[in-house]
C-alpha cells in the first residue's frame, strides 16, 4: 500500500444516542437536512432537487467549520428508510459522508451518527488538526439531537 492510499481515509467520527422517538418519525426528521438548524447550530439546509426525499436528492448546506463559512451540496447517496441514511459531500480537499444510523429497541430509537472524512493527497495531513475540532462538534450536535428528538427518561 502506497502512502497516497494509506492516509487518503481518516478516522471515523461517531456518537449514538437512544431518543424517545419513535423510528420512522426520527429517520423523517434526520434524513431532511432541512431541519439541521434544529440540531446544528449555525448550519442551514435547503433541498435544491425535488421532493420526494430518495436517493439523488441534494441539499445545499451552509455551515461553518473552525469559525469560517462554507457551502456544500449534500447528495443523498443511500436511501434505506427508516433504517440508514447517507449524504456526501466532496470538494477538492476532502469527501465527507454523513450517515445516520436507526434502530428501535425498548426505550426508543437507537441514533448512531457517523462521519467519515476522506482527505485527498497531500491534504491528509489536515486530520491531524481537524480530529479535535470534529470531536467537540460532534459531541455538541448529538447532545443536540438528543434534546430535539426527546431524551429517554431512566
Amino acid at each position: 500500500m502506497c502512502i497516497r492510499d494509506r492516509y487518503k481515509r481518516m478516522p471515523n467520527f461517531s456518537r449514538t444516542v437512544t431518543v424517545n422517538t419513535d423510528i420512522d418519525s426520527a429517520f423523517t426528521f434526520l434524513s431532511d437536512f432541512r431541519n439541521l438548524s434544529k440540531w446544528a447550530e449555525g448550519d442551514e439546509g435547503e433541498l435544491i432537487t425535488k421532493e420526494p426525499l430518495r436517493q439523488g436528492s441534494v441539499f445545499k448546506v451552509k455551515t461553518h467549520f473552525n469559525n469560517k463559512p462554507r457551502q456544500y451540496d449534500y447528495e443523498i447517496i443511500e436511501w434505506g428508510p427508516p433504517l440508514r441514511v447517507s449524504l456526501q459531500a466532496s470538494t477538492s480537499i476532502f469527501t465527507i459522508v454523513d450517515t445516520i444510523f436507526l434502530s428501535a429497541n425498548s426505550r426508543g430509537t437507537e441514533v448512531t451518527y457517523s462521519v467519515d472524512i476522506k482527505y485527498n493527497f497531500p491534504f491528509f495531513v489536515l486530520g491531524i488538526f481537524v480530529g479535535p475540532i470534529f470531536n467537540k462538534l460532534m459531541d455538541k450536535q448529538i447532545k443536540n439531537l438528543e434534546a430535539v428528538l426527546g431524551p429517554v427518561q431512566d
